[in-house]
């Protein structure tokens, strides 16, 4: 009889080395400050049982955003860009029996690369993202002859950068070099009222402390004297994505309404005005994008107050909006045990275990960490 010959096996992985820290869909997330460098450590491995036809393996990280977008005129036709933040490329050493063969066995190498924390934060979104990528290509692996092409795998990394001073998550307001940000409106020229948020830059997942501020009638109006009734409010996020593309002069517009909140009750009833704070957690990441700015691909975000009024002798309610324009990034700090990724966590300000731990020194022309093969 003749004896079954072990079935041949083929693998080429990635693993991105971020501990427990796990963000949308699963995937590795870190986060970047200014005060810190980032730095990512992936392990690539390639397993083979038998010598197979390929040229060798080679690694890649891009971090870049790309937008894709249809032709206004002709809808087949696609215009896209791509803006290319960081690059770098590895090859991993495999054993070559003869051209065109790699020997079996097993292989390894970890790679590192040091990521500027200016860069955009990820997202994905209509027309466009911003994506950090490692992929590792086994080169002329697949198909016939000289039509052979690479067999493919990738590995993108979530990342969250952040511009705030170190703080940590749950603080009302940010240091107190923040400057308010206020817009002061006034609704027929008769009842002046303002929307303030405690700082041009929030952060996802914050619980913002929102004043809103009404005054009396003014004298010189026909409501003067008059009590202010709120029926209900609405607090809403804005954000908007501006896609553009090389050599075409349109700009696609996306707004979203990532967040809205009602509040129907506890409004003060009085003609001699009033002030009230109203405490709004902002999403997170990815219901929410960070704020960028980048040659193909801007988002930014919107505070929006929407109230309805109640004026004596008028049948319908009154609308009052107040808008001002802020900037989302993400929060400094980061818990020693993250949480599953989307869930509201409560901190504890005094626990000094919440301070992200210092990365390791790392010098960008030191010899990264070599070749390993096991036979």
């Amino acid at each position: 009889m003749f004896s079954k010959s072990p079935p041949k096996v083929r693998n080429l992985t990635i693993h991105v080395q971020t501990g427990a820290t796990i963000g949308p869909k699963g995937l590795p997330l870190v986060y970047g400050s200014p005060d810190s460098l980032t730095i990512l450590h992936a392990v690539i491995n390639f397993e083979t049982s038998h010598d197979c036809k390929a040229k060798g393996v080679e690694i890649l990280f891009k971090a870049a955003t790309r937008t894709t977008f249809s032709d206004a005129t002709v809808p087949s036709l696609l215009h896209e860009a791509e803006q290319v933040f960081y690059s770098k490329h590895w090859d991993l050493e495999v054993l070559k029996p003869k051209p065109g063969l790699v020997g079996k066995g097993v292989y390894a190498r970890q790679v590192s690369v040091v990521l500027d924390p200016s860069f955009p934060s990820s997202s994905h979104n209509v027309f466009g993202s911003m994506k950090y990528v490692f992929e590792a290509r086994l080169k002329g692996a697949k198909g016939f002859s000289l039509a052979r092409i690479d067999w493919t795998v990738h590995q993108e990394v979530w990342v969250l950068n952040s511009t705030l001073p170190f703080i940590y998550p749950g603080v009302n307001y940010i240091e107190e070099e923040s400057e308010p940000v206020a817009k002061f409106a006034r609704w027929n020229e008769a009842l002046p009222f303002a929307l303030m948020v405690p700082s041009k830059t929030l952060y996802t997942g914050q619980v913002v402390p929102v004043k809103v501020s009404l005054e009396p009638f003014l004298s010189a109006s026909p409501f003067a004297g008059q009590e202010i009734v709120i029926l209900g409010a609405t607090f809403i996020l804005l954000e908007t994505r501006l896609f553009r593309v090389r050599f075409v002069p349109e700009v696609r517009e996306y707004v979203e309404k990532v967040m809205s909140i009602g509040v129907n009750t506890g409004w003060p009833r009085t003609a001699d005005g009033w002030e009230r704070v109203i405490h709004v957690s902002l999403p997170l990441s990815p219901a929410v994008s960070l704020s960028t700015k980048s040659r193909y691909l801007e988002i930014s975000h919107s505070f929006v107050l929407l109230m309805d009024l109640q004026v004596a002798g008028r049948y319908k309610p009154e609308k009052l909006r107040a808008q001002v324009d802020i900037q989302i990034t993400a929060p400094r700090s980061v818990p020693s045990e993250p949480p599953l990724y989307g869930e509201m966590v409560l901190y504890d300000d005094g626990d000094d275990d919440l301070m992200a731990p210092p990365p390791p020194g790392f010098d960008s022309d030191e010899e990264l960490p070599g070749y390993a093969r096991y036979d």
